[in-house]
Formats: structure tokens, sequence, C-alpha cells
């Protein structure tokens, strides 16, 4: 299954910081001249966008680094935590005040004639421009990991939604940018204020989607949550075909981080396999010889027979790890 590696989740995201730092000041400039609520609304919503996707940056950073001493596990999900916390500045920035701003728009309006300058327009073309740009960066990133998954399934059971996160972020801005296009030309037609302090409070209400959306799914990996079913069952099957095992009592998963695995996991051998004959049979002989007191024969025979399921353990391990490379830890139980 192919992953989105570091280096390309890093590309996605600088991509989407840049262009949205340049798209917010041509917005905010864009604003200054025409008074347009829809047009605040998205300069609210590219600087939302730009400090939240340096947020992201900061969780990528800060997750790097294999397992200490105070972090056995590694600090992976510590890029999650800055997700989440960009998910929620989102809601309440790009959300919250882009909503209150559209309603307010709408109670008390600008009184006067409304007017669309060439620069309003200009900035418009150049910021539909640039989000695009930024989108079909993260929209490639992205589908060249789909693996044949939907965007939903990606999202939904996926162990790294830093990418697909920038890429709803950049796909609602780019919607953005049309609905307050349509919100400022449609008000400039009828002059009227009306439809362009709808057209902020649609764009708030897109934000305040993707942010609740954005939330859950890091929220999922932040408490422990498993790999996707059908990878379960992928690495069950290939346990209980081990020629060793008997049963496979129970498993469970956890993600660590973006392509990290912990796999919990009780086994029964099977008992046949585990019978060194060869040190029953000379166990017998040093008794029957009595060349070696018996306590200590069997005090051997015990120890040879531990060696022998610590081999078959560790043996199994290695081959979990080389089938699935996303497992970094087991914790296997002998039943």
């Amino acid at each position: 299954m192919p992953k989105l590696s570091e280096s390309q989740s890093i590309k996605v995201v600088l991509t989407a910081v840049f262009a949205n730092f340049f798209v917010t000041i041509a917005k905010i400039f864009g604003w200054f001249i025409s008074l347009s609520p829809s047009m605040l609304a998205e300069a609210i919503h590219s600087f939302a966008d730009t400090s939240n996707q340096l947020l992201i940056y900061v969780g990528i950073r800060s997750s790097r680094g294999g397992p200490t001493k105070e972090h056995p596990f590694g600090k992976g999900q510590s890029r999650y935590l800055w997700n989440l916390i960009s998910a929620a500045g989102i809601f309440f920035i790009g959300f919250g005040v882009t909503t209150y701003h559209g309603v307010h728009s709408l109670l008390d309006p600008h009184h006067g004639e409304y007017s669309v300058g060439l620069i309003t327009v200009g900035i418009l073309i150049f910021t539909f421009v640039v989000e695009f740009y930024a989108w079909y960066v993260a929209y490639k990133a992205v589908n060249a990991d789909l693996d044949g998954r939907s965007y939903y399934q990606y999202l939904r059971y996926g162990d790294d939604p830093t990418a697909v996160g920038v890429f709803l972020e950049d796909s609602i801005a780019v919607i953005g940018v049309v609905i307050a296009s349509i919100g400022i030309g449609l008000s400039s037609y009828f002059n009227s204020h009306v439809p362009d302090g709808v057209a902020s409070i649609v764009i708030g209400l897109l934000i305040g989607i993707m942010a609740v959306i954005l939330t859950l799914a890091n929220a999922r990996l932040l408490i422990d949550a498993s790999i996707p079913q059908s990878d379960e069952e992928e690495i069950k099957e290939f346990i209980r075909s081990h020629g060793t095992i008997k049963s496979l009592v129970s498993m469970k998963t956890e993600i660590l981080s973006p392509n990290r695995v912990r796999l919990s996991s009780e086994v029964e051998f099977d008992e046949s396999q585990l019978i060194d004959e060869d040190a029953i049979a000379n166990a017998h002989l040093a008794i029957e010889d009595e060349s070696i007191e018996n306590d200590k024969a069997l005090r051997d025979l015990s120890a040879k027979q531990i060696a022998m399921v610590a081999r078959h353990v560790n043996e199994l391990e290695q081959q979990i790890f080389k089938k699935f490379p996303d497992i970094v830890t087991i914790d296997l139980e002998v039943k």
C-alpha cells in the first residue's frame, strides 16, 4: 500500500502556508477597497488557514525522533495533537469570526452604493489561481496515496490526516473564492449587501464543517485507534498460518503515528512443535544411567523447552516484522 512520506507531507503543508500567506495579504487589501463582507470572510479564512497550517508543520517537526526513556514509543502522536489544535483554531477563527461578521453585515449593512472595481476583480482572480495551485499540489499527493480508497475512507481510517487535512482546507479555500465572487457579483448587480453577507455566512459554515471533520479524524488517532479491519485480518491470517501456531487467542493493534503500528497478541502454540525429542531422550538416558540426578535432569530439560519456546516466539516476531513493515513493536503472549 502506498504511503505518503514525511517529505511529501511537508511539501504539501509549506506550499499551502506560502500560498495562503500571500492570498491573505491580497484579500485584506481587497477588503479595504471594497468593504465586502465575503472578502473579509475570505481574508479571515486565509489567515486562519495560514496560522493553522503552520501549526501542522510544527506538529510534523515535533513528531520526529525515535523512542526515548520518557517516550518509549516515540513522539509521533504529537502530530495528531497539533493537527487537533489546528482544527480547533479553524473552527473558532475561521467559522466563528467569519459567520459572525456575515450575520452582522446582514443585520447592520453598510449603506451606500455597492460597486466592484477592477482591483477587486483582479484580487479575486489572483487568489483563485494561487489557491488552486496549492489545492493541486495537495490533490496530487493525496490522490497518489489513496490506493483504491475513497477520500472518506482515507480520512476515516488512515493514520495520517495531515495531507488530506490540508487538501480539505485548500478545497474549501477554492470554493470560498468562487462563493465570494458570486456574492460580490450579485451584490454589485442588485446594489444590495444581502448576497455578499449570505456568501460570508456560507463560507463560514463550510469552514465549520471542515473543522469538525478534521477534529474527529485527529481525535480518533489520539485515543489509541486500531488499523483498518481488513489490515488486521491480513495479520491474523498470517499468524494463524504459521506452522507452530495452534490458535490465535486474541489480537489488538494501535496506531502510534503515521506508518507505525503496535501489535499485541496472545497465541497458543502447537505442543507437538515445541517438544524436543532429542532432549527428552537424552534426559531419560542420563536418569537411567544414573549419570545425573533426577532434579538436575528435569531442570535442564525444562530450560531447553523454555529456550525452544522463546526461539519460536522470536522467529514469529521477526517474520511479522518482515511481512508488515509498519509494525514496529510487538507484545506477544503465549497461552
